[in-house]
């Protein structure tokens, strides 16, 4: 055991208002006094050295007293350390002590000065000021998540003043769902489990609106600043992202809107990348279209292709995957394997950003296959109403309008052209007899047996036309009255496809007409050949009245 060789000096060494330790050779704790126990606040049972003081402090301490020469004086061996069992900094001072059997060191305790911690605390305060500055939100808040101090930036995005949020909750002013999510988060910080963590949140304004903001939240304590334990601090730095989130929510929104429309019309509706081989999106409507899985499509862009039909395809892929067009409208078909065939009209847009990039191509197939059905079957009726229009429905000739209008375009054109038409005006001598004696169902295949006769004795380049009853019209066009001749000869020949009782026949009166510059309209020349045709009637009926007397 050691002693202190002085043992009056011992009473005043264990009431020093100091702590005191009085070590051996060996760096052991052989004496404390009272304040040395209530500094380390142990049971004096425990002497080990190495458990409050630093191992190389007292390699240093012991390599400090070896060196200096024996007859100088020593100077007290001086070191600034922090106890391992309260973490506060002490100026620990030693000196050699007289004792027996040999020598050991006193050692005096004594904290910092306020002038060593005063310039950390200046420095924190001028930290804070500089805070105050910034255009970032910042607050502080302690381990319990209540304020401990916020820059003004913070304080006017809340509508707070500073003194109204210090100790104050911060879920108080923060979204309770929000608030609830984020404690995980914080029990990660203070286990040291992460270095920071940032969430989107939202505060309540003073007024009581929300404020959707994103914090970054790191942990510090502040032991340099505080003569107790550790304080630890929840540093956080706040970004207003109220406008984002807003106008994620319109985005948000509108693709709500988009889809609510896209799954609801029964054209399927597609979105694609700037690649146009990355699909976005496609309706539902795609399945009952293309009679496939939609997924498909999502993991080959390309596999619609596969039932367009073999003519169609390389104008549907070539539109479809031009990645210069700015918008596109084709139509094309798709063959199924029972033979079934849909008509589809394929259009879409190109979308650009502020900066002309494309970035997305939109586009619709609708199924017009009743549109196509209903268009052909209109050309059929258009088709066969313009045939009973145009045609005699009796003899098949062209009908009084559409040899009018034949008659028409041949005056026009020799008006611009000169190129010469003939016009005959035709009728059948004794038709009304054979109506009126023998019915019209005789008459009608005479007017039949006529209009066969009239097609097959003139040109391809002619046309043969019923006026009415037994009136017609031939239309000689491209030739003059002069090159008529044998045409106009076989139209007066005998008509031998009709059998008639007794000494019943029909024969033909023509009048020709040639267009001229003394023609003025095509009614003019339509007259000048019906004048023509009953001049030359009277003039028969004359000639055969006058053969019958001579006979």
């Amino acid at each position: 055991m050691f002693q202190i060789t002085n043992q009056p000096c011992q009473p005043y060494f264990d009431m020093a208002p100091v702590p005191m330790i009085l070590l051996n050779d060996f760096g052991e704790i052989v004496h404390r006094n009272a304040e040395c126990d209530l500094l380390f606040n142990i049971h004096p049972s425990r002497p080990v050295f190495n458990d409050y003081v630093a191992e190389d402090v007292w390699t240093a301490l012991n390599a400090y007293f070896s060196e200096l020469p024996s007859s100088i004086p020593n100077e007290p061996f001086s070191f600034d350390i922090t106890l391992h069992q309260t973490k506060m900094r002490y100026r620990f001072k030693a000196n050699v002590a007289t004792t027996f059997p040999s020598p050991s060191y006193v050692v005096v305790l004594s904290p910092l000065s306020q002038n060593t911690v005063e310039p950390k605390r200046r420095a924190l305060e001028q930290g804070k000021a500089f805070l105050e500055q910034l255009p970032v939100s910042m607050a502080m808040l302690d381990e319990y998540g209540i304020f401990v101090g916020a820059n003004r930036a913070f304080c006017e995005l809340l509508g707070y003043d500073e003194a109204s949020l210090v100790d104050r909750m911060e879920a108080d002013v923060t979204f309770a769902p929000d608030a609830n999510s984020e404690t995980p988060l914080r029990n990660n910080l203070k286990c040291h489990i992460d270095k920071q963590y940032s969430v989107d949140k939202r505060y309540i304004h003073k007024d009581g609106h929300q404020i959707w903001v994103r914090v970054f939240v790191s942990l510090t304590t502040d032991s340099e600043c505080d003569s107790a334990n550790d304080n630890v601090r929840y540093v956080i730095a706040v970004i207003d992202i109220h406008e984002e989130k807003q106008l994620q929510n319109v985005i948000a929104t509108s693709e709500r809107r988009f889809r609510a429309i896209a799954e609801n019309i029964s054209s399927v509706v597609w979105m694609s990348g700037a690649d146009p081989q990355r699909v976005l999106y496609a309706n539902k409507c795609y399945r009952s279209v293309w009679e496939e899985s939609v997924d498909k499509l999502y993991s080959d862009a390309r596999s619609f292709l596969d039932k367009v039909h073999p003519a169609d395809r390389e104008i549907a892929e070539s539109i479809r995957f031009n990645t210069s067009g700015d918008s596109w409208s084709i139509n094309y078909r798709l063959l199924f394997d029972d033979g079934r065939v849909k008509h589809l009209r394929d259009s879409g847009h190109c979308v650009f950003d502020s900066n002309g990039e494309l970035i997305y191509r939109v586009g619709t197939s609708t199924d017009i296959t009743a549109e196509i059905s209903q268009r052909d079957n209109m050309v059929v009726m258009a088709k066969k109403l313009k045939e009973l229009v145009d045609y005699d429905s009796l003899t098949g000739l062209k009908s009084r309008h559409a040899i009018m209008t034949d008659i028409q375009e041949s005056f026009q054109r020799f008006k611009q052209t000169n190129d010469p038409s003939v016009l005959v005006y035709i009728d059948a001598d004794g038709f009304k007899g054979i109506n009126d004696t023998l019915g019209h169902d005789v008459g009608d295949k005479v007017l039949c047996a006529i209009a066969k006769h009239l097609t097959s004795h003139i040109r391809d380049t002619d046309v043969a036309g019923r006026i009415g009853g037994d009136e017609f019209i031939v239309l000689l066009r491209h030739t003059s009255q002069e090159d008529v001749v044998q045409i106009l000869e076989r139209l007066c020949s005998d008509i031998h496809d009709i059998s008639l009782p007794g000494d019943m026949k029909v024969s033909l009166s023509l009048g020709a007409y040639d267009l001229s510059d003394e023609v003025i309209t095509a009614e003019q020349w339509l007259n000048d050949a019906d004048k023509t045709m009953y001049h030359n009637k009277r003039a028969r009926k004359r000639a055969r009245k006058s053969q019958l007397k001579t006979q």
